[in-house]
């Protein structure tokens, strides 16, 4: 079994001109952490301009990623909340407030990763509770009180 997070993965109240610019500062996370390559951020962006904001995926929340082929070099997530929302174009779940970056090696091992976030976000308020944390510790003990298999 394995932590989600570590406190480097978290970056709060972090300024985004836009939704591209929040996406890049997520990938960033994952890169600086040592998950993924820069190639990794830029697929990240292009998924989003190619598919749409499919990865809004609840209101507030958005999980950006991209195939493990582009640049992963091991699974990992970032956390990263705004200090303004942003909106991807996505009618029923804009604005973002909360962008999720992730980084799977491998599809089972990155459905397993979204398995453990989806199973912290069967609480409605737990954007509302992540959002408003003020110290990276706070954010990580929401996501290590989840565990995911290897």
């Amino acid at each position: 079994m394995q932590k989600l997070v570590s406190l480097d993965d978290i970056e709060l109240n972090v300024s985004a001109a836009d939704w591209q610019d929040a996406v890049e500062k997520s990938g960033t996370i994952l890169v600086n952490n040592g998950y993924v390559t820069r190639e990794y951020v830029d697929a990240m962006i292009q998924t989003v301009k190619t598919l749409g904001p499919y990865i809004v995926v609840a209101p507030g929340l958005a999980m950006p990623h991209a195939r493990s082929t582009n640049g992963v070099i091991k699974s990992g997530i970032s956390i990263m909340t705004l200090s303004r929302p942003v909106t991807f174009g996505n009618e029923s779940n804009d604005p973002v407030y909360l962008l999720i970056g992730l980084a799977g090696s491998n599809d089972d091992l990155h459905l397993k990763i979204m398995q453990a976030i989806a199973t912290i976000f069967e609480d409605d308020r737990m954007l509302e509770r992540i959002t408003a944390c003020d110290r990276r510790e706070m954010v990580a003990r929401i996501f290590n009180d989840v565990e995911v298999e290897e």
